[in-house]
């Protein structure tokens, strides 16, 4: 028997030494983040590179121990662990520690990057102005990191090549996550340096003119648009934008210009047959844009965006139609967003629109049957 309880008794001496190492590891890794910390908040010893390293390590130390993480988890550990390398660069005189901060802060640089995505998918995924304004601080934060990694900076540029990102992709994102976290102004100016700068994705033309016009600011969407559409003339989702955006601004015969290219697309592309249907509308030809709302929404009746115009289509005409029509109306109207609001659930807007059309029209009610083409 005794044979046997050696290993045993041995292997558990061993893992009483491994736990006694580990937590000797912590407690030295929580002193010297301490010692970091005052050192650097002192007056003699703040614009030393040397506290900042000490931080910068310690603040390692702690990412790589999970205990250790949730000890400190009321800290943005990755923000901080950036910040500090980035004051090792900027008290470091002599260079002493640049390549090695050079190349850590590159590494960091993507993680605040990965950090920004993850938490702007959160923003999207659970309409949550929270983690929209935690995604404009990692952008922001990877965007400064990355003009301080210097002959580390091709590590980063590589690495998002291969993800089909690069600085100004991140810069663009910074500006979605502002807009959703409610800050308009902060995004404009974001996605107006990038047009300046002249940065061609049809995304930023989009999204830029989007903002400005739901800022009641159609015609400066208007000249966003028309730039985005003489750089990208075959692009259907700037042509379609600017479409709309003439519509709105009263200029159909440029509205129409603009769509008749695209005629070829309308039987693949429910967004150019829809964008077509609101012309046809404009110009009093709802026989037309009839068929053309109705036949996008057989094709595809569980997308929520048709299921939104579809149903402002209706709810314009039964503000025009007398009385029955208007309450035929409406009810489709409403079916279509309460349905629209069934395959996404998060999205709040939608809610607000079924409360909106039930003031206006409360004899509106839910349906249980699927919806009637009209």
């Amino acid at each position: 028997m005794a044979a046997f309880l050696i290993p045993a008794i041995s292997f558990t001496c061993q893992s009483q030494d491994a736990q006694t190492d580990l937590e000797r590891y912590r407690t030295r890794t929580d002193s010297l983040f301490q010692v970091a910390v005052d050192l650097c908040s002192i007056d003699s010893t703040s614009k030393m590179a040397s506290s900042w390293l000490l931080k910068a390590n310690s603040l390692s130390g702690i990412m790589d121990d999970p205990e250790l993480k949730e000890r400190y988890k009321s800290l943005d550990l990755h923000t901080e662990y950036a910040l500090a390398l980035n004051n090792v660069l900027k008290f470091d005189k002599k260079n002493e520690f640049r390549a090695s901060t050079e190349n850590n802060l590159a590494i960091s640089t993507l993680d605040l990057c990965n950090l920004g995505l993850a938490s702007l998918e959160n923003s999207r995924k659970y309409h949550s102005k929270a983690d929209a304004e935690q995604a404009a601080a990692y952008f922001n934060e990877c965007l400064e990191s990355y003009k301080s990694t210097g002959s580390s900076q091709a590590v980063v540029d590589n690495f998002w090549r291969e993800e089909n990102l690069d600085w100004k992709w991140v810069q663009f994102y910074k500006g979605v996550s502002e807009r959703m976290a409610g800050n308009l102004k902060e995004a404009a100016d974001g996605y107006g340096i990038l047009i300046k700068l002249g940065w061609k994705e049809p995304v930023i033309f989009l999204e830029s003119a989007d903002l400005q016009n739901s800022n009641g600011k159609s015609e400066e969407a208007e000249k966003i648009l028309i730039r985005g559409s003489e750089l990208h003339p075959e692009n259907p989702s700037i042509a379609c934008a600017l479409t709309k955006v003439y519509l709105k601004n009263d200029k159909l015969k440029k509205a129409q210009s603009v769509i008749k290219p695209f005629d070829r697309a309308l039987g693949n592309n429910f967004e150019v047959a829809m964008t077509k249907a609101l012309v046809y509308e404009k110009k009093g030809d709802l026989k037309k844009a009839d068929v053309l709302m109705k036949a996008v929404y057989k094709a595809d009746p569980n997308e929520v965006t048709i299921n939104q115009i579809y149903a402002g289509y209706l709810l314009r005409k039964a503000i025009s139609s007398d009385k029955l029509d208007a309450e035929e109306f409406s009810q489709l109207a409403y079916n279509l967003i309460d349905k629209a609001s069934d395959l996404a659930p998060n999205n709040e807007s939608l809610k607000v629109q079924l409360v909106e059309i039930k003031t206006r029209y409360p004899k509106v009610f839910k349906e249980d049957q699927e919806i009637v083409s009209q």
